[in-house]
């Protein structure tokens, strides 16, 4: 009876919490050994722990201990790198994201002092880190690079977590993260500063991670972070309401739209009263549409295989596994075809400017890559030896590791050092497919405005909305008939002309 009495009061049911000889062996290397208590008559229960007491007192998975030292390694050389190049010589893009972060805190107001189709989360992020820097651009450039490169990293694991969750595999898990190392971007643009798709991955897979781990709300949010940091993060908002359904039922999928209402409408509101809303619309929607990149389907294939580099190797391997997943069984991994099928839409027809812009698509192919390692992992173990695969599942990691590691990381390095045979071709192929444009009747210099670098470091409040003069902005200008000299860009298009 004292036992019942202790188990009622103090112990829930050890779901989860069993360990397979893999996790006792990493368990004992990594953590001391240390008396577990236990309730009267040494009854075989687990005490209750609060959520936060049971992550610190459990030691981190075997997946993410195998790959933290390939993600250190890789980061630090993303690092020394950025050094050599002289850390403090801003991108043009971080230096107005950051730039427009300070411009805030001066009273300036995106959309209307500033033109800009990017959406309003990366702007947020840097008011609140010119913040923290008391006015000191050096200070707001290193806080940049420390938070996107903390962001970078952290995808990386996420995308672990979602294929440890996905599969059950660590070996899956691990080759996952490793195949986000396949593109030396994910791992040296990050010290340039903050750039808007870094953060859309790491609030995407944030939702994703949080669909499965069923927690509705939170999932949708993030989503809507994601959206707010870029606008094919919309992607992630459609994936976790669909999960959220498949899961749990209707219920849980009106929690993930609720909470994506909730930041939406904090941030429609907030725009809303600073008489931003329309031109926010007209910037993050209407621009992006009508005045994007011409292109050639040959052009934009050849953009993203020079993106992935020898890297493009992965991408059968993922389409394959998005086939078989969905054949085999419809109903349950779905939303990773679906999500690699719309990224892999959105890069070919919709953005595809810069190898950032693949980064969605690259936690996608990483999900098939571990799809592929698990199945593979299944198919040879036979009925007899399948109850050794905890055992022999740490073998499986390392082998993992060194494949993925030992060929597409290095490879992915000399991809981007000198001119290998295949990337010359692929640019060749790209300059020849690039589309014949009529001339705008506006240029970038035509702006009478000093650089973005120029603007950042001097801290200059420009007297005209089109000072970041990028491409998209110059077609919109020509489109609309307007003035590179507008000192607000508050008002509606008179005119649309694509001609």
């Amino acid at each position: 009876m004292e036992t019942d009495e202790w188990y009622l009061e103090n112990c829930e049911p050890n779901d989860g919490d069993e360990e397979t000889d893999l996790d006792t062996a990493w368990r004992g290397i990594w953590v001391p050994s240390r008396p577990r208590s236990g309730p009267p008559n040494g009854s075989n229960v687990s005490p209750r722990r609060s959520p936060l007491a049971r992550a610190l007192a459990s030691s981190p998975p075997a997946w993410a201990i195998a790959l933290a030292p390939v993600v250190a390694v890789v980061f630090v050389f993303g690092a020394l790198a950025s050094v050599r190049t002289e850390w403090s010589a801003l991108a043009t893009d971080p230096a107005f994201f950051q730039h427009t972060g300070w411009y805030v805190l001066q009273g300036g107001i995106p959309y209307v002092d500033v033109w800009d189709v990017n959406p309003p989360v990366p702007f947020g992020i840097t008011a609140v880190l010119a913040a923290l820097s008391g006015g000191d651009m050096l200070v707001l450039h290193a806080l940049s690079v420390g938070l996107t490169t903390l962001v970078a990293a952290a995808s990386v694991f996420l995308v672990g977590w979602i294929a440890s969750l996905v599969t059950d595999s660590d070996a899956a898990a691990v080759a996952a993260g490793l195949a986000m190392l396949a593109v030396p971007e994910l791992f040296t643009l990050p010290f340039q500063g903050v750039r808007a798709q870094f953060y859309a991955l790491f609030f995407g897979a944030c939702a994703l991670a949080l669909a499965l781990r069923d927690r509705p709300f939170v999932a949708g949010a993030a989503a809507a972070l994601s959206a707010g940091s870029w606008q094919s993060g919309a992607v992630f908002a459609l994936l976790v309401v669909g999960i959220a359904y498949q899961r749990t039922g209707a219920k849980s999928a009106l929690r993930t739209v609720a909470g994506g209402g909730v930041v939406t409408a904090g941030v429609v509101l907030a725009f809303a009263a600073a008489g931003a809303l329309a031109p926010m619309v007209v910037q993050t929607i209407l621009a992006p549409l009508l005045a994007g990149s011409p292109y050639t389907l040959t052009e934009r294939v050849s953009s993203v295989l020079l993106v992935f580099g020898y890297g493009s190797l992965l991408l059968p391997v993922a389409l394959y596994s998005w086939v078989r997943g969905t054949v085999r069984d419809p109903g349950g991994q779905w939303w990773i075809p679906v999500g690699g099928l719309l990224f892999g839409f959105q890069v070919l027809f919709v953005d595809m400017d810069g190898s950032t812009d693949a980064l969605q698509l690259l936690a996608f192919v990483a999900l098939g890559v571990a799809i592929a390692v698990e199945s593979a992992i299944e198919r040879r173990s036979t009925p007899a030896d399948r109850g050794e695969t905890a055992r022999l599942d740490g073998r499986r990691i390392a082998l993992a590791a060194i494949v993925v590691a030992g060929l597409f990381v290095p490879l992915g390095l000399a991809w981007n050092v000198g001119s290998p045979p295949p990337r010359a071709t692929l640019e060749r192929v790209e300059t020849e497919a690039e589309p014949d444009v009529e001339p705008l009747s506006v240029t970038p210099d035509d702006a009478d405005v000093p650089s973005m670098q120029t603007i950042y470091w001097e801290q200059l409040e420009p007297e005209t909305c089109h000072y970041r003069v990028s491409w998209n902005e110059v077609r919109w200008v020509s489109m609309t008939d307007d003035r590179l000299d507008r000192r607000h860009c508050d008002a509606w298009p008179e005119r649309i002309d694509r001609q």
